[in-house]
C-alpha cells in the first residue's frame, strides 16, 4: 500500500471504535468494499474543477416560495 492510498479497514475499525460502535467480522468485509467505492467517487469528484459560476444549489425549504 503506497503512502497515498486509503485504508479503509483500517479507518472502519478506527472510526467505529471512536464512536463505541460495534463492528461484527463478518461485516467488515463489506463495510470496506463501501468504503473503497466512496473514495473511488470521491476522488472524480475532487478531480473536477470549480469555478466562481460553480455556487451550490439553493437549499430547499418547504412552505417558502422559491427567490
Amino acid at each position: 500500500m503506497s503512502a497515498t492510498e486509503f485504508d479503509a479497514e483500517g479507518y472502519a475499525k478506527a472510526v467505529a471504535a471512536a464512536l463505541g460502535l460495534p463492528l461484527d467480522s463478518a461485516h467488515l468485509p463489506g463495510v470496506v468494499m463501501n468504503l473503497r467505492l466512496a473514495a473511488r467517487m470521491a476522488t472524480v469528484v475532487q478531480s473536477l474543477p470549480v469555478g466562481p459560476a460553480d455556487e451550490a444549489a439553493p437549499v430547499f425549504v418547504a412552505g417558502r416560495t422559491a427567490p
